[in-house]
Order: C-alpha cells, then sequence, then structure tokens
C-alpha cells in the first residue's frame, strides 16, 4: 500500500512541477518582450511558481539564517547536495536571483535547453578541463556582474545522506573572485527523494534549510594549493556544522 501511494504521489508531483514550470515559462517570455535583463525576471518568475508547487505537493519548507545573506553583494552559496530536488528547493529558499551549474547534456534538451540559457544558469561538462576552465571564467563574470552563485561542490548526490568530499574547483573560483561565501545546508531532502529511488517519498515532506555566516577570503589571481586546501577545509568545515548540529 505505501508503494501505491508513493507512486501515485510522485505522478501527482511530476504532473503539479512540468505544469507550473511551463505556465512559468510562459509568463517569463510574455513578460520580457523587449527585455534585456531577462534572467532575473526568469529567476523571479521561477521562485514564485516553485513555492506555489511546494505548498501544493506539501511540502514544508522551514528556512533560518536568512539574516547571514548580505543585501548589497554578490555571494556565492556553498551546499551540500542529497537529492535531485535541492536546486529547486535553493530556488525557493534564497530570497534573490543566483546560476548554478548543471551538466551540459541539459542544455541541449529542447525547450528545457533554452531556459536554462535564459536564466542564465551555467552548463559544465565534467572531466573536460578546458571546458571547466570556461566555466571557471563564465562564473566570475557572473559574479562581477553582481549576481550570486551556488554550488554543490560534492558533485554529486550523497547516497546516505552524509557529507562527502569537495572537489577544489570550487576554492579556485572563491580566490579568483574575492566574493564571500554563504555556508549552506539542505535537511531532509534525500527523505523526500533520495538518490537511489525515482519514487518521492509523501512521509519526509518537512526540509530545513540553513545558511550560515559569510566567509571571506583573499582574492588572489595565481593558483595557490595549499590556500586552496585550507579553503575547501573551511567552507566544508562549516557547512558540516551546519548539517550536522
Amino acid at each position: 500500500m505505501k508503494k501505491i501511494i508513493q507512486v501515485l504521489y510522485t505522478l501527482y508531483a511530476w504532473i503539479i512541477n512540468v505544469s507550473l514550470w511551463s505556465i512559468g515559462y510562459f509568463v517569463s517570455i510574455i513578460s520580457t518582450i523587449g527585455t534585456k535583463d531577462k534572467e532575473s525576471k526568469y529567476n523571479a518568475i521561477e521562485r514564485m511558481f516553485t513555492r506555489i508547487s511546494f505548498r501544493l505537493l506539501g511540502i514544508n519548507l522551514e528556512v533560518k539564517g536568512l539574516e547571514n545573506i548580505p543585501d548589497d553583494e554578490p555571494v556565492i552559496f556553498v551546499s551540500n547536495h542529497q537529492s535531485f530536488i535541492d536546486v529547486k528547493l535553493s530556488i525557493a529558499a534564497i530570497p534573490r536571483n543566483f546560476s548554478f551549474i548543471s551538466k551540459d547534456i541539459i542544455f541541449k534538451i529542447p525547450i528545457l535547453g533554452k531556459y536554462m540559457k535564459t536564466s542564465g544558469h551555467i552548463g559544465i561538462c565534467r572531466g573536460d578541463e578546458r571546458n571547466a576552465y570556461g566555466t571557471l571564467r563564465e562564473v566570475i563574470k557572473k559574479l562581477d556582474a553582481g549576481k550570486s552563485v551556488i554550488f554543490f561542490p560534492e558533485g554529486t548526490r550523497s547516497v546516505n545522506g552524509e557529507l562527502g568530499r569537495f572537489k577544489r574547483g570550487i576554492s579556485m573560483i572563491i580566490l579568483k573572485s574575492g566574493r564571500r561565501v554563504i555556508p549552506t545546508a539542505i535537511i531532509g531532502s534525500s527523505g523526500y527523494l533520495p538518490k537511489s529511488s525515482i519514487l518521492s517519498n509523501p512521509e519526509s515532506r518537512d526540509i530545513r534549510f540553513r545558511f550560515g555566516k559569510p566567509l571571506e577570503f583573499p582574492k588572489v589571481e595565481k593558483e595557490d594549493r595549499e590556500l586552496s586546501k585550507e579553503v575547501l577545509e573551511k567552507v566544508r568545515n562549516e557547512v558540516s556544522k551546519l548539517l550536522y548540529n
């Protein structure tokens, strides 16, 4: 019986998410005709429709630490990654426009890829160093233009909800951009939609989102491996504190 409920709820969730995303995309297109800055409008509309979808799905998203997010500067959000739904949770919880990094194959999907590009999100081909360097420059360009960015530096979703190792690329972006970092923790999303399943669990709809105090690091032009390690360790420790305390 539990499995049947999960299947029905998952189908309902897909219908809600796809329908509202489609409506939101249409609204975004219409409302940005003749507008150059489409990214902010697209992001704001997606946030509104994402929050509506969560209410319809009965997801209780508790957000704490909003006072730690500076109002007058772009920042780098660094979060753990437990579930496929984490990006949507971030869109709903973070009260500002931001870009996120996603596999470049998603940008090749008709309609969705166009939406991702117009929204200002960034594609990356993992394992391709030349592409990774281009992504680094694009991220810094976004930050310099005043737009925040969110990273899931584990590189993949955690199977058991535990915090994994952080990939070194995030420390390079932090140091080369000179932007402050907001440690972020998502708690409970793996219970709602775990990596090991395609079915949502309606019994685990209480999810918590935590923002830590801003971390500041020096801006450097040349790569410093020791400093990169220190940055990586510091940021991971702060995310861990939010996740487990």
